[in-house]
């Protein structure tokens, strides 16, 4: 079974990475210079230009600053309440800021609206200083989580995306970090407000009022995040994920003329991909989906659930009928259960062809019965008999 799995995974690795052109677009007619559409699930490539290129991202980095501080979040190693002091270094960052001043004080919550609204250098280095005690120690944390997440050309030499020669990444390698930020809902509220403040200052007499750099907040129906980036060397930058339905999307484009390019271009990739694909969710993550016989159990049967999403992106004129799903449990499953450990799984088949198998799982874990109990029950079953 574990030779099975392991070929399936294969499998799958190679029909995601393929390249689906999405219908309508072609690379030619973008005037990004790099420009990238996935499925923002799976990262199944729907369309790219140039996505493979090295270049600077500008403030697009900060979208790896905010997974960390977001995975620490989760992790309950930091909370929004958390007070932090602003360094003299941190202070000194020139570019997008809040004009925070050396050695004052001031919460996460604040830092991450000025990180994920105006795009503050100031902000971003006071929080890599808190998180790992150096700017240096949080560049060397980025680029350790992009080995771990396949950005295999991206360095980050800071973390605010000011400009370096070897500062660099690709259009891919953004989407990969964007669709591994929205497994978190931390950012969120801040990324998709657009208008906002903050008192800065060692008085906090100063009032620095927040637009968000990303205008499509007010145009694009189902945007759920999004980090624009801009420098002189990087030009306009954008990476921006939307969802409609069960339809999830990430569009990337790099190296824009002007931000109303960066924006159109974007608007244009997300609405191609909604027109001509989709997500069919069979069943949600966690969703009781059969039951399931157990031997020596509390009870006689459980819930089998899926840890993910049982679902397939495909074309937009298919039809959940055209599929068919087959569920086969382990037979004589006895208790005590883990409800970590595989019980079966679910084959997804269109057309004779197999599309995918995800492993099926016990809704909790399932203890066994007490042995008092458990004779008690089948004497009197074998009275009743």
């Amino acid at each position: 079974m574990k030779k099975n799995i392991a070929i399936f995974f294969l499998v799958m690795l190679v029909v995601n990475s393929m390249f689906i052109p999405v219908f309508g677009i072609e690379a030619e007619s973008l005037q990004s210079r790099a420009a990238i559409l996935i499925n923002g699930e799976d990262g199944q490539i729907l369309f790219e230009k140039n996505a493979n290129d090295k270049m600077q991202p500008a403030s697009i980095t900060k979208i790896m600053l905010l997974l960390l501080i977001s995975e620490k979040m989760a992790n309950g190693e930091i909370a929004l309440d958390n007070e932090l002091t602003v360094s003299e270094h941190a202070a000194s960052m020139g570019g997008s800021q809040i004009y925070l001043e050396a050695n004052e004080t001031q919460t996460v919550e604040n830092m991450l609206k000025a990180i994920s609204m105006r795009s503050a250098n100031d902000a971003s280095v006071a929080m890599a200083e808190f998180m790992y005690g150096s700017h240096e120690g949080c560049v060397k944390a980025m680029n350790d989580r992009a080995k771990e997440l396949g950005m295999n050309d991206t360095n980050f030499v800071n973390v605010t995306g000011l400009p370096e020669p070897e500062h660099l990444t690709t259009a891919h390698d953004i989407g990969i970090m964007t669709q591994e930020l929205l497994k978190y809902n931390y950012v969120n509220q801040y990324m998709l407000t657009w208008m906002d403040s903050v008192y800065v200052g060692k008085e906090k007499d100063s009032e620095q009022v927040l637009v968000n750099t990303n205008r499509l907040i007010n145009n694009y129906d189902g945007l759920i995040g999004g980090k624009t980036g801009y420098t002189t060397e990087a030009k306009y930058c954008l990476s921006a994920a939307a969802k409609r339905n069960d339809t999830m999307l990430i569009a990337v484009v790099l190296g824009c003329d002007n931000t109303k390019i960066r924006f159109n271009e974007v608007t244009k990739l997300l609405n191609e991909g909604f027109a001509n694909y989709k997500n069919l969710v069979f069943h949600k993550k966690g969703d009781v989906i059969t039951e399931a016989p157990v031997y020596c159990g509390k009870n006689d049967t459980f819930n089998v659930i899926s840890k993910e999403n049982i679902a397939y992106f495909t074309e937009s004129n298919c039809k959940a009928e055209d599929f068919n799903l087959e569920y086969i449990i382990d037979k004589n499953l006895k208790a005590p259960l883990n409800a970590d450990v595989s019980i079966g799984k679910a084959i997804m088949s269109k057309n004779g062809e197999v599309l995918g198998e995800f492993q099926l799982f016990p809704e909790n874990n399932i203890e066994k019965e007490g042995l008092f109990k458990f004779y008690f029950s089948n004497i009197v079953e074998s009275i009743i008999k």
